[in-house]
């Protein structure tokens, strides 16, 4: 029985991706915990700790083990520990005397959080991956059509021209501070867990700290001699970095659904996939555009729940570890989700420059108001420039006249006004201030980070 839209068959992966998934499958989570184990077993023989001649025999047994995932289903349905029923597997695997040496000097939290740093880990590979293929086809759209003028909007109203290439460099830089952002919290944060029933190492004693440097080096983990077992700050702040990243994709994706409406047209989701109305034949629906969002409020949700764990009891909570360990697939899939959408979605985005330059010219006059208030404090003060900008601009609403017409048409006014100045009031979008060197340095930037690679 299938219930969660993440597991589903027939529409499989409309809300997650199979990479991701294949991660946090099940079956793939219990083999990389009992690859944990063999890993300890193998550490501790090697440091003297358990017979090097049973850690070996271990790992043999463990090389291509016929699992009985039926036992451990059975074994789970009358076991609550999270571990015991994969580790009974282990040790019906290998036998005695050799299952008697197993998960010496650990406890579940010990593998559970190990496992999970593992898995971290290699979701933070394919977020870099995806969030790498995000930029370099915002720089493509930015260096094929980041000069298209637009109009820039300030409290959902028409403010001043923008090009669209100011407003994906602004997308671009988020980016890249994720990619800075996750390779930051990689240096401090993948730390794998051993440390025994309260992290102290009861039972192993010193031993214990070598044995965990040596164990979490073998894993590709760095290791802490104090424990985190209830100091879930690292946890939390990747859940912080996600939730920022997911900020990113549910702001780019809203803002090609807004500017995607029918009476704006400017930019739209295009397609690889059919998107059509049940009932409406003409409308072709921004459907990824729509999920990114739709699953961003379930990433904050997520990330909420992992934030509320930070507050543990004494030396080991376990009603705040599930919460995390519950939260954490979810998220990563979630975001992975949004990611390969925003992927399609810039590979495909339909843009449409002429669309820009008309809904820039149904308000030319409004828009243009600041430089021509400028223009005229240039020989006016600042409150008679403003009375005058105001008395043009009723007048060309009450005669829907051009600004241009106005100004050459009163003697008065064309005193304040150059050509120059006149031709950019007469083309408003060439009054874009530093859009198009912005785009020109992220160009010249990749450029150079292009060669340096090579």
């Amino acid at each position: 029985m299938i219930v969660h839209f993440l597991d589903y068959e027939i529409q499989s992966n409309n809300y997650s991706t199979r990479e991701m998934k294949e991660i946090f499958d099940e079956k793939n989570r219990f083999r990389r915990w009992m690859k944990i184990e063999v890993i300890l077993s193998e550490i501790e023989g090697e440091l003297d700790i358990i017979p090097k001649d049973v850690a070996d025999y271990i790992k043999k047994a463990m090389e291509n083990p016929s699992i009985n995932w039926e036992k451990i289903s059975d074994s789970y349905a009358k076991n609550f520990n999270s571990l015991i029923p994969v580790l009974d597997e282990i040790r019906r695997l290998c036998g005695e005397p050799y299952n008697n040496y197993l998960h010496y000097g650990a406890t579940t939290q010990d593998i559970l959080d190990t496992s999970q740093m593992l898995e971290i880990k290699e979701a933070i590979k394919i977020y870099d991956k995806r969030l790498l293929s995000i930029k370099a086809k915002l720089v493509k759209i930015i260096e094929e059509s980041g000069s298209f003028p637009m109009i820039g909007r300030s409290h959902g109203q028409y403010a001043v021209p923008i090009t669209l290439g100011y407003k994906l460099a602004i997308w671009l830089n988020e980016i890249e501070r994720h990619i800075e952002r996750l390779e930051s919290w990689k240096k401090r944060g993948l730390y794998g867990q051993f440390g025994g029933a309260t992290g102290s190492h009861n039972l192993l004693g010193e031993k214990g700290i070598s044995v965990g440097k040596r164990f979490m080096e073998r894993l590709g983990l760095k290791y802490s001699n104090i424990s985190w077992q209830n100091s879930r700050d690292s946890i939390g702040e990747f859940a912080s970095i996600l939730a920022l990243i997911s900020g990113s994709m549910d702001k780019i994706s809203g803002e090609i659904y807004l500017l995607g409406k029918t009476d704006v047209g400017e930019i739209k989701e295009g397609k690889t996939k059919e998107a059509g109305s049940s009932t409406m034949p003409h409308k072709k629906n921004p459907v990824l555009c729509e999920r990114i969002g739709a699953i961003s409020y379930h990433v904050n949700a997520m990330v909420q729940v992992i934030l509320n764990t930070s507050s543990h009891e004494h030396e080991r909570d376990p009603r705040k570890l599930w919460a995390e360990w519950l939260a954490i697939p979810s998220l990563c899939i979630y975001l992975d989700s949004m990611l390969s959408s925003m992927e399609d979605i810039l590979a495909n985005l339909c843009i449409y420059p002429d669309t820009m330059i008309e809904n820039i010219n149904k308000y030319k006059n409004d828009i243009i108001s600041e430089y021509v208030l400028s223009c005229l404090s240039k020989s006016l003060e600042k409150q008679k420039a403003k009375e005058i900008l105001n008395n043009i601009l009723k007048l060309s609403k009450k005669e829907t006249k051009d600004m241009v017409e106005i100004i050459n048409n009163s003697p008065n006014l064309r005193d304040y006004f150059n050509e120059e100045m006149l031709s950019i009031i007469r083309n408003p979008y060439q009054y874009n201030g530093i859009c198009e060197k912005i785009r020109e340095e992220i160009l010249f930037k990749i450029k150079r980070e292009e060669k340096n690679e090579n």
